[in-house]
């Protein structure tokens, strides 16, 4: 049976992008959105010969499927990488790293290359058997989601929850109606609509709240379930919380208020999560992937209305502002009008796509920069029903499937969303689809605001390829390398692996920049550096560590193969262009990382060798 690698992820988005990876190192990709279809596969083709997998998982979590996986097989021989959104999953899982053999940890908001360098490496250091990769191999899909400053998130997202006002002393009996529908469509005792605060969730609205729960309406943030939703923006699922590593301690599961829970964000159009639309009960539960699609759809419902309440609060301390002349003024018919043609010319001069939806979803609005993303007139879209509209712009995107998943609402009421998302027509850009309530005179509306953020995806990915560059080479700096060293260190004393390293230095450097000049000397590191990079496999990397000073970090290499790398490039930089190299020559000392040994202790070791080699007449290999 040929090798094969098995994704385990919900997102069938951020599939792709994994299984685009493991097809590019030549495996066959097996996807599964929930833990029994991955322990199915695995019972069905034995264990995979690459695994990447999100901890938290419908009907069985990740962490028994790496110990399914483990009954079959060595972490050598089934390396699993872990790409999870929660941060405290992480940790968990980093604590029993060695006993599960995981391979890497990373989180959801890693970028495609760090997954894809993360993946090549636990490969190299690893006996997973796999196909040589094709020839061509089609990149993986860019990501869509920018990276997060945690820290700086939350005080936004507290702010605004105290901007939107929403703590009531008593419930939101029309939220507390939804609470009790959404218990009974999942067939689970409990529901709530949680907002997390700095110190504790609070339950905007209930049902089937017991014990100390419901004494404090909520509980201490530290022991909320609802905070990983909020920290991980992700949907968050524990099927069995006395049986889970992360949260067998947890006090409200050791009290029987929790077993089994599943939530899903409460994210609103300015990309705040506020809290959490969940199920839970005091006993394990089944959730399917297919459920959480649905309390998804449910949690952008309750987040609508969550909107509207803070709208109409907003909109009283506005009217409680002005002058009584100008309520008068704004409610005569010409007022209304006067300030509709107002509206009407300042959206149609702005950047982004609007869109205005009436009671019934009915386009009454679209400026002509939201016609020109569906490459139409902006008058074609008026008339047209919400749903229809995003049908079309489905087939604009590159996973129409995922788009409708992902813009899915309920058929009535109230919604909130936000979501980005990568067009392929009329023209290859990155869209922003940001939609929220308006209370009408005749219903509900919604305010629809497209936003082209392909600028910033494309500057995000460019200081993320700078703050590891080294301007003058190309090549990776030494902040980018040192991290290399890390992973590639801790990943040989785990799995026993070897890896070397061999620190290059520009015989009579300083005198060519002396003679010269800097340009001169520039061109000389970038030929080495070419050389160098000419002289490696894919899993290799070079590092510019200093001055005059490259380091060669070689994975799955002992000394030997290091001196021989090193002689071949020495070998190969004698034979360039005398006029470019002004007799510059290489100095080469090598080291072989050791058990026990931190990498720093082999650079420096490497060092020394380099110095031996210069002393002994330079231009050589020591």
């Amino acid at each position: 049976m040929p090798s094969y690698a098995l994704i385990v992820e919900p997102d069938p988005g951020q599939a792709q992008l994994y299984r685009h990876i493991a097809t590019a190192e030549g495996f066959e990709a097996r996807v599964a959105r929930d833990g029994e279809q991955a322990a199915a596969i695995v019972r069905a083709q034995g264990a995979p010969a690459l695994t990447v997998l999100e901890l938290s998982l419908a009907r069985v979590d990740g962490f028994q499927v790496i110990a399914g996986i483990r009954k079959l097989a060595a972490a050598d021989t089934a390396p699993v990488v872990v790409v999870s959104a929660f941060r405290d999953l992480r940790e968990v899982a980093a604590q029993y790293a060695e006993e599960m053999g995981i391979s890497a940890l990373l989180p959801r908001s890693a970028s495609p290359d760090t997954v894809r360098r993360t993946v090549k490496k636990v490969l190299a250091a690893s006996a997973a058997p796999h196909s040589p990769a094709p020839p061509i191999s089609a990149p993986p899909p860019a990501a869509t989601v920018l990276e997060i400053d945690e820290e700086r998130a939350e005080e936004v997202r507290l702010h605004r929850l105290d901007q939107m006002q929403l703590l009531d002393q008593t419930q939101d009996e029309e939220l507390r109606r939804i609470a009790e529908e959404v218990a009974k469509r999942f067939g689970a005792p409990s529901a709530m609509i949680s907002l997390v605060l700095e110190d504790k969730q609070w339950a905007k609205a209930h049902h089937g709240l017991t014990g100390r729960m419901l004494e404090q309406r909520g509980s201490p943030r530290e022991e909320s379930f609802c905070t990983h939703v909020v920290q991980g923006r992700q949907p968050l699922v524990v099927a069995d919380a006395a049986a889970h590593p992360a949260f067998a301690e947890n006090p409200l599961v050791k009290e029987g208020l929790v077993r089994g829970y599943a939530g899903v964000p409460l994210e609103i159009p300015t990309g705040d999560v506020l809290g959490a639309l969940c199920i839970f009960d005091s006993k394990p539960i089944t959730t399917t992937v297919e459920d959480l699609d649905q309390l998804g759809v449910l949690a952008r419902g309750v987040a609508g209305q969550l909107e509207l309440r803070s709208s109409a609060r907003r909109q009283e301390r506005e009217r409680a502002r002005l002058e009584p002349g100008l309520h008068k003024q704004l409610e005569s018919p010409k007022g209304l009008f006067d300030a509709l043609s107002y509206l009407s010319a300042v959206l149609d001069d702005t950047d982004d796509g609007v869109i205005l939806l009436d009671g019934g979803r009915k386009v009454v609005f679209a400026n002509q920069a939201a016609a020109d993303l569906f490459a139409l007139a902006s008058d074609s879209l008026i008339g047209r029903d919400r749903d229809e509209v995003v049908r079309e712009a489905a087939q604009l995107s590159s996973d129409p499937d995922d788009f409708v998943r992902r813009m899915r609402v309920a058929p009535e009421g109230p919604f909130a969303l936000r979501a980005e998302f990568e067009m392929d027509r009329p023209r290859r850009r990155f869209v922003r689809w940001a939609a929220k309530p308006v209370q009408l005179v005749e219903g509900i509306g919604h305010v629809i605001v497209l936003s082209d953020i392909t600028a910033a995806m494309d500057l995000a990915r460019e200081r993320e390829q700078l703050a590891r560059t080294d301007p003058v080479t190309g090549l990776m700096n030494r902040r980018g390398g040192e991290k290399v060293l890390e992973r590639e260190g801790s990943r040989a004393q785990r799995f026993g692996s070897r890896v070397s390293v061999a620190l290059v230095d520009l015989d009579h450097f300083k005198q060519l920049n002396e003679r010269h000049g800097h340009r001169a000397g520039d061109e000389v590191l970038r030929a080495v550096g070419l050389a160098i990079a000419n002289a490696m496999r894919g899993i290799d990397v070079t590092v510019r560590w200093g001055g005059d000073e490259l380091l060669a970090i070689l994975p799955a290499t002992g000394l030997e193969g290091a001196r021989s790398f090193a002689e071949r490039v020495r070998a190969q930089v004698e034979t360039l262009d005398p006029a470019l190299l002004h007799g510059v020559t290489l100095s080469v000392g090598v080291a072989e990382l050791q058990p026990g040994e931190d990498w720093a202790d082999a650079v420096r070791r490497a060092d020394v060798k380099l110095y031996e080699a210069k002393d002994a007449g330079r231009n050589r290999v020591a």
